[in-house]
């Protein structure tokens, strides 16, 4: 079968209308991690301690619940969720050794990844067949919408590169970084994960899930929320 194409616009409404489903979760997500992330560098620096590493595993978990939320608001789980958060961080965590090594590399193979197996958590969730599995249906399911996905894949690379920025140019200039720009940093850190996970569900959604509504290929209206009651656990 051959895969369906979304377009540039066609994606970025999908995000939109997902922003619109839980616009409470995600600003809460955003300022949780922005206030967890700036309180360890203004506290600790750049020692790495235990407790980033809890943070960074609450942080890991927070964004499985928000792409679980998501999912189920938008109806994706149709036949149920399979996949838990240990199959979630695994994906996570290879697809983005791979996008980090890709990126350091030529910047291009990086951002290919990315927009590449950008719905490979919300499958694993789906159908919970393995890592290389989500990987390669992702891959696959991606392959002839990469051009209208690398410039969302830009947008969330640049939202990383300007926590570097905003962090750096103070501590360049006045020899230490104000709580003020280390928070905004992190603010917009947080919203560039944000924007991955409603990246990566309307991906899915508008690539991956037989839905009836793409028959007419404008990606509009949304099945019933089957997974709404469900639990992320």
């Amino acid at each position: 079968m051959e895969p369906r194409t979304a377009d540039f616009r066609t994606i970025a409404r999908e995000i939109l209308r997902l922003a619109r489903l839980l616009p409470v979760p995600l600003t809460l997500y955003v300022l949780c991690a922005a206030t967890a992330y700036s309180f360890i560098d203004w506290t600790f620096g750049d020692a790495f301690t235990w407790f980033e590493t809890l943070v960074l595993l609450a942080d890991g978990y927070l964004v499985y619940v928000l792409t679980f939320l998501l999912m189920a608001e938008a109806g994706l789980f149709a036949d149920g969720k399979r996949g838990g958060f240990l199959a979630f961080l695994l994906v996570s965590i290879v697809s983005g050794m791979l996008i980090f090594l890709g990126t350091l590399a030529l910047i291009i193979p990086g951002l290919i990844l990315f927009a590449r197996w950008s719905p490979a958590v919300c499958d694993v969730l789906v159908r919970n067949e393995g890592v290389t599995d989500a990987l390669g249906r992702s891959w696959d399911a991606t392959s002839a919408s990469m051009t209208a996905l690398l410039p969302h894949a830009v947008i969330a690379m640049c939202g990383y590169t300007a926590v570097s920025l905003l962090e750096l140019l103070p501590d360049r200039v006045l020899g230490i970084a104000p709580l003020g720009f280390v928070f905004i940093a992190n603010v917009v850190g947080a919203m560039s994960v944000a924007w991955g996970v409603l990246l990566s569900v309307a991906t899915y959604r508008l690539l991956m899930t037989p839905l009836p509504d793409h028959a007419s290929g404008d990606g509009a209206g949304y099945a019933p929320a089957n997974g709404a009651g469900q639990s992320p656990a």
